[in-house]
């Protein structure tokens, strides 16, 4: 369950990032094979019901009450609620090669200590501080390679095909997955 201010705090950090990392970033030395990757914004991952549910958000008071507490029995007030938890996949986006921007929360080593499984997530921040993101904004990246990290704050594009695959962890559930083909430094 979610406290007024975690709510609060998602809610908003989830508007800046769909807003700040997904619509104005591109990728430094893009080659010319980079046109085969469509690229994803965060909210092309939601299903449209989802989408709609998020962008038409209840009006909550902050009073001693609980977020949650003020929300039920209205169709869209539930519609919301089950958005900040859904699976739901956008089918058109599926089995797509894609390229999105994110923040990586490793998972796994090799080692040599190179990060070869993490999810991606939306904002710096998510899974670690914060409760995770509804588990269709977190995509599971399988990445062979390895990828070093310098800076956790630095967004990194992920490139590879997208596919729906549920995945549970003790940090997130996620409801998307990639084997990365590329992963690197984003910039905006």
């Amino acid at each position: 369950m979610l406290t007024k201010l975690q709510y609060f705090v998602y809610t908003a950090i989830l508007a800046v990032g769909i807003s700040s990392v997904g619509a104005y970033g591109q990728v430094n030395d893009i080659p010319d094979s980079a046109a085969e990757f469509r690229e994803l914004m965060w909210e092309d991952l939601m299903s449209p019901a989802d989408l709609a549910a998020i962008l038409n958000a209840p009006m909550l008071s902050h009073d001693s009450f609980g977020w949650e507490d003020q929300i039920g029995g209205d169709p869209a007030d539930d519609a919301y609620k089950n958005a900040l938890q859904s699976f739901d996949v956008n089918p058109d986006v599926l089995n797509e090669r894609i390229m999105i921007p994110g923040f990586i929360v490793p998972t796994a080593y090799d080692d040599d200590r190179r990060i070869t499984e993490f999810f991606l997530v939306p904002y710096f921040g998510a899974c670690i501080h914060l409760p995770p993101p509804p588990p269709n904004q977190i995509i599971y990246v399988r990445f062979q390679e390895g990828v070093s990290i310098d800076d956790s704050y630095e967004p990194h594009a992920v490139k590879g095909e997208l596919t729906s695959e549920v995945m549970r962890n003790n940090l997130a559930d996620s409801a998307y997955s990639i084997e990365a083909e590329d992963v690197e430094i984003y910039t905006y």
